[in-house]
């Protein structure tokens, strides 16, 4: 074999895709969690799920990662002429084992937002939900069992030198039928809020930021549907080439589902950075925007700038043993609006303004809704 010339690999851009994956649902999921520790929120299986997810799309990584040290990325016989035909077993095994957890991953992943929508709904869609959260859950396992099941013994799955037979027509069917289920699923997930939120009495434009925010799976079911795509181009005897753009696409399919599971909640840090820079151009104190940030007894006595008009400040009164409280706002003309606030108290002594928003980002009008 020549050595002197450049050989084929996607060993690079295999790390990078996945370390980039793994980095941003990182992002997301810490300030998904963040969100909930400062609103006090208790974490819920929901959350797990997703954390679970997380690590085992790292743990997937990393595996790969080592692969790639090995060759894996490169066409199967530069791979042989480099580090010998003994190398080919241990990057298979490592590969069908990245190949059955980031399915599992995916899942996962998907289960959340499932759980999360279980929370907020009743009657026949709750019903609906735990349908697909139990197929789903099923046809995506049995994808994953494929990869090991397809041979007997099973050690031939990654060693074609064992003496047995493989089906690998299975593994193909039940992968991609799995796969195209699970991308099903994302568009179903992300379209069933909208019927609920639509008959709210909310501004059009609360409901269509709120549906939004609920319907980001469409972006994971579209990466499931690409990779359903290279699950179905033949890889032949050259996989450890071919298949990286599929690893590529499993990982994206699991990082944009965290990712997408997670943007309901950080509305909730949307708007108190929002608030945060409104107290900084009223105020022009930078520390005290900053100490305003996510707190919500400082952001209701914060000011509120109307274009065109001269800045409002808020102003509140209450009653001696009430739990109500009267904010007014007051400019230059005097009181222009009053605005009832119901104010409840834990056990940690802070006191929590009713937003309109619950703990998983979205409307508290919704939630209730559904409880009625």
């Amino acid at each position: 074999m020549d050595t002197g010339r450049d050989v084929p690999n996607l060993g690079a851009n295999l790390n990078a895709a996945l370390w980039i994956c793994s980095s941003l649902a990182c992002s997301f999921l810490s300030l998904r969690l963040y969100c909930k520790y400062k609103r006090h929120v208790s974490l819920q299986y929901d959350d797990y799920l997703l954390v679970v997810s997380w690590i085992v799309q790292v743990t997937c990584s990393i595996l790969v990662s080592i692969n790639v040290a090995a060759g894996f990325g490169k066409h199967t016989e530069d791979v042989i002429g480099e580090n010998g035909p003994e190398n080919i077993v241990p990057i298979t095994l490592k590969e069908t084992i990245v190949g059955f957890l980031m399915t599992l991953s995916a899942a996962w992943s998907k289960t959340s937002f499932a759980v999360t929508l279980l929370r907020i709904t009743n009657g026949r869609i709750k019903t609906l939900l735990w349908a697909i959260i139990i197929t789903m859950n099923v046809f995506m396992t049995v994808g994953a069992m494929s990869l090991f099941l397809q041979c007997s013994p099973v050690a031939k799955s990654w060693d074609h030198d064992i003496p047995g037979t493989c089906w690998h027509e299975f593994n193909n069917i039940a992968g991609m039928f799995s796969s195209a289920y699970s991308a099903l699923m994302d568009f179903v997930l992300a379209l069933l809020p909208w019927p609920l939120i639509w008959h709210l009495k909310m501004k059009v434009k609360e409901k269509i930021g709120v549906a939004v925010a609920m319907s980001m799976g469409i972006c994971a079911g579209a990466t499931a549907i690409v990779k359903c795509y290279y699950l179905g181009k033949p890889h032949g005897e050259d996989f450890f080439y071919e298949g990286g753009k599929l690893v590529i696409w499993g990982s994206a399919e699991v990082a944009t589902t965290i990712m997408a599971a997670s943007i309901p909640v950080l509305r909730v840090l949307i708007r108190d950075f929002r608030e945060s820079v409104a107290w900084y151009r009223q105020s022009g104190s930078f520390r005290g925007a900053l100490r305003s940030f996510g707190r919500k007894s400082r952001r209701m006595s914060g000011h509120i700038a109307i274009a065109g008009q001269q800045p409002q400040m808020p102003r509140s009164s209450n009653d001696q043993g009430s739990d109500k409280s009267t904010i007014s706002w007051v400019d230059s003309r005097g009181i222009t609006r009053t605005q009832e606030v119901h104010i409840r108290f834990d056990n940690r002594t802070n006191v929590h303004f009713d937003d309109g928003i619950g703990p998983d980002g979205f409307s508290r009008e919704l939630e209730m809704a559904e409880l009625e």
